[in-house]
């Protein structure tokens, strides 16, 4: 009789504790034949302390993340869901159902539905937040990768070759406003000249296709707009203001990626490159007719178009990440995901990582007004016919973060990260300089 008790006792434990899907085995399970449950947690408490050259950001402290996950084994099948109750409101995280089998080679297939990460989404963010060596994942991964979607895949995997690579919607509920609920393509493919228990390296390319579907009604037209932004690579304020872009009249995104990644029991060095290509279309006559009700009106059609151009934008952004144990257990890599795990066991680890985003694509000759808030195509402000530009002034970021992680136990670990950044942007020109100290208290079973 006392298991029955004790058990949902603790599962309430985890409930008020809470978590993600972590890269370690959850404590508590319950295995009967070929079946097997797990209940795991997770809870991240950070302060913070900012100091920049002109806007604030607010210094405090919050709980960063509050999660609890579940699984459920029978065979070939796996079923996991994890919730979050971070921010102090409830959010589904992923949820999913996969069956993959094994061959006696070491060859694994497997098949995923539900709402997970995008394999294209970028190895940072495929990787656990719970599992990373720096308190925030780099700020590119946010602003060029992809992260959560709804839709089913196929994994290839052996010691050398990975191919991982699914259909998704850009909605798992379905709730937008207009349109359709888009369609993305999306693979990451890895290959691994070395791998064995002391060291690997892979080398790995991604790509990703959307079809955007979803939008607003405006002028009695279906208007998209594509949102790209970035936090300055901390979660007690996420503000997302100094580098941001809404693409308005989105059409297609178009993301390739490249990753290289190396470790050893002691070391490991790892980056990405991202590229990102969005194009856009609207009803451009249908516009024209309508903005003839007005006092000035319009000649042709070629003359609201020259006032009101539109072209496709290019981004890029990457970092480069390292990291040396200095004393604890080694660094371990994940074979069926192709990423790098977290600390395990008591362990001292020194992290460094530079990353830069960019977000600023501008059109040569464009005036910006930075009390009007826009760019001028003429090279100067004028009121009429238009502003006619077509330049994107997101900010260009450069970031410089130094860290020191302290592990207890497998259980329990404290993080330390400084970082500087350095911003370009037109929107904010009295903002260059930001100085980042932050420390991250990490509880996880």
């Amino acid at each position: 009789m006392k298991k029955y008790i004790i058990l949902p006792a603790l599962f309430l434990f985890a409930l008020g504790a809470a978590a993600q899907d972590f890269d370690n085995d959850p404590t508590l399970q319950l295995e009967k034949k070929d079946a097997k449950f797990t209940i795991g947690a997770r809870l991240m408490a950070d302060g913070a302390l900012y100091h920049s050259d002109f806007t604030p950001l607010q210094s405090g402290a919050s709980i960063s993340d509050a999660r609890i996950r579940t699984s459920f084994t029978y065979k070939n099948w796996y079923l996991y869901a994890d919730f979050g109750f971070g921010g102090g409101k409830f959010s589904q995280k992923n949820i999913f159902a996969q069956w993959s089998k094994e061959n006696e080679k070491g060859e694994s297939h497997s098949i995923k539905v539900g709402y997970y990460n995008d394999p294209a989404g970028s190895m940072a963010r495929n990787t656990s937040l719970g599992s990373y060596h720096f308190i925030s994942r780099p700020g590119s991964s946010y602003a060029m990768g992809e992260g959560r979607e709804l839709g089913v895949s196929y994994k290839y995997n052996s010691d050398k070759f990975m191919a991982y690579q699914g259909v998704f919607t850009e909605n798992q509920y379905n709730k937008i406003k207009a349109g359709f609920n888009g369609v993305t393509v999306a693979g990451r493919y890895l290959v691994r000249p070395v791998y064995d228990k002391n060291q690997t390296l892979h080398i790995g390319v991604s790509g990703r296709f959307a079809k955007l579907g979803g939008g607003e009604v405006y002028k009695n037209i279906l208007k998209k707009t594509y949102h790209m932004g970035q936090a300055l690579e901390t979660y007690v304020d996420e503000d997302e203001q100094f580098v941001t872009a809404d693409l308005e009249w989105a059409n297609t995104v178009t993301n390739l990626g490249a990753e290289l990644l190396y470790h050893n029991n002691r070391f490991f060095i790892r980056g990405e490159y991202f590229y990102k290509h969005v194009t856009k279309s609207r009803d451009t006559y249908s516009l024209m007719i309508d903005a003839q009700d007005n006092i000035d009106g319009w000649g042709s059609l070629e003359a609201w178009e020259n006032a009101n151009k539109l072209r496709s934008n290019n981004f890029h952004g990457g970092y480069v990440e390292a990291g040396v144990i200095l004393f604890g257990n080694g660094y371990r890599y994940n074979k069926a995901d192709g990423l790098l795990g977290g600390l395990n066991g008591k362990a001292l680890e020194l992290v460094a990582r530079y990353n830069y985003t960019g977000l600023n694509d501008l059109t040569e000759g464009e005036y910006f007004n930075a009390g009007r808030g826009h760019y001028y195509a003429a090279g100067y402000m004028e009121d009429w016919p238009g502003t006619g530009a077509t330049s994107v002034g997101g900010g260009n970021l450069h970031s410089a973060t130094i860290g020191l992680n302290y592990s207890f136990n497998k259980y329990v670990q404290v993080m330390v990260d400084y970082t500087y950044h350095n911003l370009k942007s037109d929107y904010h020109p009295n903002d260059k300089n930001f100085h980042v100290g932050q420390a991250r208290f990490q509880f996880t079973f």
